[in-house]
């Protein structure tokens, strides 16, 4: 019975990490979460979940790994130098799976990775499992990385990976701004010519790491997690200032101005907060296409998303404002 399996997930005070958290509550589990002495708690408040101070460099993980039946590990982080961002996607993953070896029990452990591990499309045809990663940043890269050293325990724990595109919703701050904008009267496609993205709206991710974790068909194989549905830019622009009730102007940045502006803020100390640019997300904004196939999420996992972009972005947005974010 699920009431007797007790679930480990990291990076549960964040953005996906707590919408894990709610859909495993939801379907019974015991939920035991990770957090950090400066973690924001907000969205565990009143929740009946064991929180666990630990970090990814080590601090903790025994204590936070004892007894547990499973991981989804969603801790990471998307800013910083190459060094951060290695310390923490790469190493500090490899610290928690070799916590969970050492506990000698063959642990489900389900990795949130990215989309941006495999790297970006061409227009022509999604990015596919089979084809080699080429992940276009160090962020993409690092992430990658964490996946390696998943699969590397794979003959002593039972591993998943996940790579979501684009994930959105309630809580997310990265997105945020862009609706405010938008709510404003303007919306911002980058780069002159057609830009393909896949959405995952977060409650559907959250659904397919739950998935990853009971399926044992899931064990040992890497899956990417976005609706099928495939837009352009232009059409997303249109559906977020749709749902923030506004008809906005579209502004169209070339690509090498959008990258320029992107390296100019990191230069001054931006891109640190959620939500603002930098050099690395002004450089994936403007690839061609982020699209991916998701057969196999779906055939395998028996995963099926139930948020397009247009009913999951009026929904993001209604939830925007009862909260006052917008």
């Amino acid at each position: 019975m699920v009431a007797d399996k007790t679930v480990l997930v990291t990076g549960a005070a964040g953005f996906v990490g707590s919408h894990v958290v709610d859909v495993l509550l939801e379907s019974g589990y015991r939920v035991r979460c990770t957090v950090r002495a400066t973690s924001n708690r907000r969205w565990l408040e009143g929740k009946p979940v064991e929180p666990v101070e630990a970090d990814m460099q080590g601090g903790g993980l025994e204590e936070a790994v004892a007894g547990i039946d499973a991981v989804v590990h969603c801790a990471g982080v998307t800013r910083g130098s190459r060094r951060a961002l290695y310390a923490v996607n790469r190493d500090g993953t490899r610290a928690l799976v070799d916590a969970c070896v050492e506990t000698g029990r063959r642990i489900r452990f389900v990795y949130c990775s990215s989309q941006a591990a495999g790297g970006p499309s061409s227009l022509w045809r999604p990015r596919v499992l089979e084809e080699p990663p080429q992940p276009a940043s160090d962020y993409g890269r690092s992430k990658l990385a964490g996946e390696v050293e998943v699969h590397k325990r794979g003959d002593r724990l039972q591993v998943v990976v996940l790579r979501p595109a684009a994930v959105y919703g309630p809580r997310d701050e990265d997105t945020l701004p862009y609706f405010r904008l938008a709510a404003r009267g303007i919306v911002v496609v980058p780069g002159l010519f057609t830009r393909l993205v896949q959405l995952v709206h977060a409650r559907d991710a959250a659904r397919a790491l739950l998935l990853a974790m009971e399926r044992p068909e899931a064990v040992g194989r890497t899956y990417f997690v976005a609706h099928p549905e495939v837009i352009t830019w232009r059409e997303l622009a249109a559906t977020i200032a749709a749902a923030v009730g506004r008809r906005a102007l579209r502004l169209y940045l070339p690509a090498a101005l959008m990258q320029a502006v992107g390296a100019a803020a990191q230069l001054v100390g931006g891109g640190r907060r959620a939500g603002q640019l930098d050099l690395r997300r002004a450089w994936e904004l403007t690839r061609r296409a982020w699209t991916c196939r998701v057969r196999e999420t779906v055939e395998e996992l028996r995963w099926m998303p139930e948020y397009d972009s247009e009913r999951g972005l009026r929904a993001t947005a209604d939830w925007y404002r009862e909260e006052g974010w917008l």
